[in-house]
């Protein structure tokens, strides 16, 4: 698994095993995860960690949203539909123009993230991490 252990307020990006991950880390516990196998034909994920520590990842039958400078918000709950998928990438090119990130989900409070720097660190969706 990659590990990426990420830093306040700033995205770093990791690698290990044909997995690449991209985190920025919050006020308390809160960090926002993204990671894509390299070559593999298994979707990104993304993992929302809020600042008491509780968790909510896609794929779990929980909601999670994200939105990018105030927008709209952005299911990002699966990837398995088409719909799931497709906002998946519109989230993540979102996530390498704007300027904050919002993410909510089910039995987590929300933060909010810079989006400073994930130009340089995320790159742009499906292509290899």
């Amino acid at each position: 698994m990659a590990q990426a252990s990420g830093s306040q307020d700033t995205w770093t990006r990791g690698w290990g095993q044909g997995v690449s991950e991209f985190v920025i880390k919050g006020k308390g516990q809160s960090q926002l995860s993204l990671s894509c196998e390299d070559y593999g034909s298994q979707p990104a994920t993304v993992i929302f960690t809020d600042a008491s520590g509780h968790q909510v990842s896609m794929d779990e039958d929980k909601s999670l949203q994200v939105s990018i400078d105030g927008g709209a918000l952005i299911d990002i709950s699966e990837s398995g539909s088409r719909v799931g998928g497709n906002n998946l990438a519109l989230a993540w090119a979102q996530l390498r123009k704007g300027k904050q990130v919002s993410v909510t989900g089910d039995g987590v409070k929300p933060a909010t993230f810079t989006l400073s720097g994930a130009t340089k660190v995320l790159p742009a969706f499906g292509t290899h991490g």
